[in-house]
């Protein structure tokens, strides 16, 4: 599948490299080094499927041949260590062909580095599985050597820097102090003169073009790859993966494990690494099962708790009906029985089971009240024939009033003494 890979390098004298030397290799062509005065012959290098290069408007049409080009830039510096180019090296989607990803780089490295005023010399290279290792997968990538000096409407190379006044904070050109006199120094015809300071000729080392390159050949790879192949030119920490990042091996590192299998330690850690990722990815599977699982289950508690709140509220509201009906004086809607408390007529409705036996219970509580207030209205009534008793003397009228005061029971009506 597509991979996302973008690197940037710098070519310079320090590192013992020539910039018409590196031009040959990744171009496979043969070039001779004028300040060296040797040949680079690549010419027989195999997997180099496409070279161009491409101009800005200021650049002479003679850089468009590469030793002319490279050996100018050469001539052009001067210190030993001297950075000579800047190298972008970017994985080509697989997924699609030959000319799609030749107009692909043309198109990214006119937009982003030529219209900027950069030489480009680009090759597309692509080595296949070979017999000694037929499993390996073909890798096509492609080489931009960058220019790192402008060119000038004239055609010449401009100084990597360029002197300009300094500023304050106000933006106002600060003055150059003569120690001696604490005055502004003069110059010729007595000139002010100002503090300058020196400054990179244009902004291709900014470390925030690094970003926009990246993202820029993201988007422009999206464009012909299907959506379940679409890079990422962003890192897994920020694209909030759980995932550890491979190192990238490059051509030596592969080349040393097709001889020697097992000799790279780049190549070993990167088959850990993606061992370590497998299981990365079935643990967070397996997660996810389970999470949603949970999410499951707490949906069932949550509507179980709803439907017992209803069935709580439907009882609650089936009992105030009830009492309601208790306070109402309308003969149409109550039933009178002997103990004179009314009842629910059948037209209410039938009640829930769990409702009839609260009512049963608060009319076996109203039954105790009742007869708790009768044995109440007995005692009293026996203390008051025992005081009258006390009071007359006699006997008889005692009994007279004890019979007078004798509560009638319902079931003593009618029977005799």
């Amino acid at each position: 599948m597509a991979i996302f890979h973008l690197s940037v390098k710098t070519i310079s004298r320090g590192k013992g490299q020539s910039a018409v030397a590196s031009a040959a290799y990744r171009s496979g062509s043969k070039l001779y080094d004028e300040r060296y005065e040797e040949t680079h012959n690549y010419a027989n290098k195999r997997f180099v499927e496409y070279s161009e290069i491409q101009l800005p408007k200021q650049a002479p049409e003679a850089y468009k041949d590469r030793a002319t080009l490279w050996n100018a830039v050469e001539k052009a510096e001067k210190a030993k260590n001297a950075r000579l180019a800047r190298e972008i090296e970017l994985a080509l989607p697989k997924e699609i062909s030959l000319d799609q990803q030749m107009k692909l780089v043309h198109d990214y490295v006119q937009t982003n580095f030529v219209d900027q005023g950069m030489v480009a010399d680009w090759s597309i290279h692509n080595p296949q599985p070979d017999k000694d290792n037929p499993e390996k997968p073909a890798n096509p990538h492609v080489h931009i050597m960058l220019t790192v000096r402008s060119i000038k409407k004239n055609g010449t190379w401009a100084p990597k820097k360029r002197s300009r006044y300094k500023l304050d904070e106000n933006g106002q050109k600060i003055p150059l102090i003569d120690p001696k006199t604490g005055k502004q120094k003069l110059g010729a015809r007595n000139a002010k003169q100002w503090e300058r300071e020196y400054v990179s000729y244009n902004d291709w080392n900014d470390q925030d073009n690094v970003e926009k390159w990246r993202k820029n050949w993201a988007e422009a790879c999206n464009v012909l790859l299907k959506p379940d192949q679409k890079i990422d030119h962003r890192s897994y920490k920020r694209q909030g993966k759980e995932q550890i990042p491979t190192q990238h091996e490059g051509h030596y590192a592969q080349a040393l494990e097709r001889k020697r299998p097992g000799s790279s330690w780049k190549v070993a850690q990167n088959q850990e690494i993606r061992e370590q990722n497998r299981l990365i990815l079935l643990l967070l599977q397996q997660w996810r099962k389970i999470e949603k699982a949970i999410s499951e289950l707490k949906q069932k508690i949550a509507n179980a708790k709803n439907l017992e709140e209803e069935r709580i509220n439907e009882q609650l509201r089936e009992l105030r009906e009830f009492n309601a009906s208790f306070s109402t004086s309308d003969g149409n809607s109550h039933a009178t029985e002997a103990t004179g408390r009314p009842t629910p007529t059948k037209e209410r409705g039938t009640i829930s089971p769990d409702t009839e036996a609260l009512l049963r219970q608060t009319e076996a509580q109203r039954s105790a009240e009742e007869t708790q207030q009768r044995l109440a209205e007995l005692e009293q009534g026996t203390r008051e024939a025992q005081r009258s008793r006390q009071s007359t003397g006699g006997e008889s009228k005692a009994k007279t009033t004890q019979r007078a005061i004798k509560p009638q029971y319902p079931g003593n009506k009618g029977r005799g003494r």
